[in-house]
């Protein structure tokens, strides 16, 4: 999709500053996608921005802008790139934020014009695997995540403040890097999963009715946010399956594989339906997949598949669950 520059140069603005909606950063992401410059361009011009911001901005705002760009023309991009275009794009946010500074400083009574700064909005770092894409991800803590596919996190840059909080659509796998003084936080939906040191799986995607919090050592505590005094705390080797619609947790033993298997390259079922079934292979391989023809009532599948094509699990899966199938590029048709 082209997007016309000026639009770019008004969404990365809204990026810096921390007031892009979802949309917008949809639209961020896919220009960033399309070339390798574009993508470095971005990185360094938040670099450069954060480098810039390191302080208030102070009411003198022409003085600032000059001493913000002496600074900034000293930063040498990892590859030749239009330096025009970053000086563009920062003075367009620059000008956003000394505008909103003056409306907020002139609005302000006489007695509180004393003050000459004004606190910057926090900028968070984002991070989105797609159907068929896994990764793993080095937090500014130390920490580390293993983000599964169609699944996507966000969190402070730096992790500024008294705790560490990550806000999870999808699943990741987290190994905790131990810091007493600041709790950290995965969020999803209206789920807070705590811990100061430690290893967990939180499985949260968005079409699911339920989610999963696996311990697999330390401890955790789970918070249902929209519930007071909702609180579960695991010992290693249970996970809780959690209803937040209907507010109900229900504590249980679990099968490694079946909880983690997916971050060494394990396809797991685990008496899987075959909605389960399409919906992890979708996932998985970045398919679509349709049905065809009636599916008998008690189809059901338990099996695990390591580092296996898609045509390989479907050709397993055909002859003990007698369907057909074809593979037309993304798409899959299986008949019954």
């Amino acid at each position: 999709m082209n997007v016309p520059e000026d639009h770019i140069d008004q969404i990365l603005t809204k990026w810096l500053t921390n007031t892009a909606s979802y949309e917008e950063l949809e639209i961020l992401k896919n220009w960033a996608s399309q070339s390798e410059e574009n993508l470095e361009l971005m990185e360094t011009f938040q670099q450069v921005w954060m480098e810039k911001t390191a302080e208030p901005i102070l009411v003198n705002v022409d003085e600032k802008i000059n001493e913000i760009w002496e600074k900034g023309m000293l930063v040498k991009p990892k590859r030749s790139l239009k330096w025009n275009l970053i000086q563009k794009y920062a003075a367009a946010a620059l000008i956003v934020l000394s505008s909103s500074f003056w409306i907020f400083y002139s609005s302000q009574p006489d007695k509180e014009k004393d003050a000459d700064v004004v606190e910057l909005t926090p900028s968070y770092t984002f991070r989105e695997n797609k159907p068929g894409q896994k990764t793993k991800i080095f937090l500014p803590d130390g920490s580390i995540a293993y983000l599964n596919s169609s699944s996507r996190i966000k969190y402070l840059n730096g992790f500024m403040g008294d705790e560490r909080r990550v806000y999870l659509e999808g699943e990741a796998f987290f190994e905790v890097a131990k810091d007493v003084s600041k709790p950290f936080i995965v969020e999803s939906k209206t789920i807070e999963t705590i811990a100061l040191g430690t290893a967990f799986n939180v499985n949260a995607f968005n079409d699911e009715k339920e989610m999963r919090v696996s311990l697999v050592e330390g401890e955790v505590r789970i918070n249902q946010m929209e519930t007071s005094g909702k609180t579960v705390t695991l010992s290693p080797g249970k996970e809780l399956l959690i209803y937040p619609e209907a507010h109900t947790f229900l504590e249980m033993s679990f099968d490694l594989n079946d909880a983690i298997g997916w971050k060494e390259g394990k396809l797991v079922f685990n008496h899987a339906s075959i909605d389960e079934v399409t919906q992890k292979l979708e996932r998985w391989y970045g398919v679509k997949i349709q049905t065809k023809g009636k599916v008998p009532a008690n189809w059901k599948v338990t099996t695990v598949y390591e580092n296996q094509t898609l045509k390989n699990v479907l050709t397993d899966l055909q002859y003990s669950k007698k369907f057909a199938y074809e593979i037309i590029d993304s798409n899959v048709i299986i008949t019954f």
